[in-house]
C-alpha cells in the first residue's frame, strides 16, 4: 500500500527503504502523521491518535505477518486462531480503504 501511494504521488522509492520508512513517507504524502493535524481544530487529539493507529495497525499486521504467516516455508499459521486473522485482516482493510479513499481524493477523483 505504502509504495503504491508514493507511486501514485510520483514519489522515487530507494529499494533499501523499510517497512517503516515507507509507510511514514506514504502517511505524509497523504496528511495523515499524527503531527500534520491542526491542533485547534475540534477533536484534535483524538485525530491524532487515530491517525497513529494508522501506523500501529500497519506495523503489527507487517509483524505478525513475518511471524506467523504461510510465507517462509510455514504451511500453516501456527498461533494465531480464525477469529483473531479475521479482526487482522478487517483492520488490515480498513487502514488501506482508508488510505486509497485518502489518495483518490488528493488526485481530485472523490
Amino acid at each position: 500500500m505504502a509504495k503504491f501511494v508514493l507511486e501514485e504521488h510520483g514519489f522515487p522509492i530507494d529499494r533499501r527503504m523499510d517497512f517503516g520508512q515507507l509507510w511514514h513517507l506514504a502517511r505524509e504524502r497523504l496528511n495523515i502523521l499524527p503531527e500534520q493535524v491542526d491542533p485547534d481544530i475540534p477533536g484534535a487529539k483524538s485525530i491524532k491518535k487515530i491517525h497513529g493507529s494508522t501506523w500501529n495497525i500497519a506495523e503489527q499486521v507487517n509483524e505478525l505477518r513475518n511471524l506467523q504467516g504461510t510465507g517462509h516455508g510455514r504451511t500453516l499459521p501456527a498461533g494465531v486462531s480464525e477469529d483473531l486473522a479475521l479482526l487482522v485482516v478487517r483492520e488490515a482493510c480498513t487502514v488501506a480503504e482508508y488510505m486509497l479513499n485518502l489518495l483518490e481524493r488528493s488526485h481530485g477523483r472523490r
